[in-house]
């Protein structure tokens, strides 16, 4: 017979209070079956307490949501279901597709910064090739004053 616990044992695994035990029991009944016989206490089985530790975790470590907590359970019990992972594989493929997003992640900013760098360049070329057509301009104009002149002295001598 499978060894079950007391709801003061959980409480004490978990390191919680035994009233946020049954608050978890209830809220994610679907996930947390504890069976119980008319007149006695609950007994909780190594199941349950697995199953409340990963409720433990979702919500005090990962900060999930009650919500989110239980949608991430459903996606876990989804996938356990349709692929026959074990818990340490999926848990391990979901680090892995944590690590690439953050990854992702900061491709995508360092991306960004690196398009802002390519604007302000562009526009500083954009300024710096106005300044050497105003010069190119300021030079031919400076040429033609300089031919005019030569002709005026050509003309006086002549």
């Amino acid at each position: 017979m499978e060894k079950s616990l007391t709801l003061k044992q959980v409480a004490t695994i978990l390191g919680v209070e035994p009233s946020t035990v049954r608050f978890w029991e209830k809220e994610f009944a679907e996930f947390v079956k504890v069976k119980s016989n008319k007149g006695q206490h609950k007994r909780f089985t190594p199941a349950n307490v697995e199953m409340l530790t990963k409720i433990r975790d979702l919500l005090q470590v990962e900060q999930y949501t009650i919500k989110g907590a239980k949608r991430r359970l459903e996606m876990d019990m989804a996938l356990d279901s349709a692929m026959g992972i074990d818990g340490n594989f999926k848990t391990t493929v979901f680090f892995m597709l944590s690590a690439i997003m953050q990854e992702l992640q900061t491709y995508r900013e360092t991306s960004q910064k690196l398009s802002q760098q390519l604007e302000l360049l562009q526009l500083e070329k954009s300024e710096i090739e106005e300044k050497l057509q105003e010069e190119q301009r300021k030079g031919i104009l400076d040429f033609i004053r300089d031919k005019i002149a030569m002709k005026k002295m050509q003309e006086k001598e002549a």
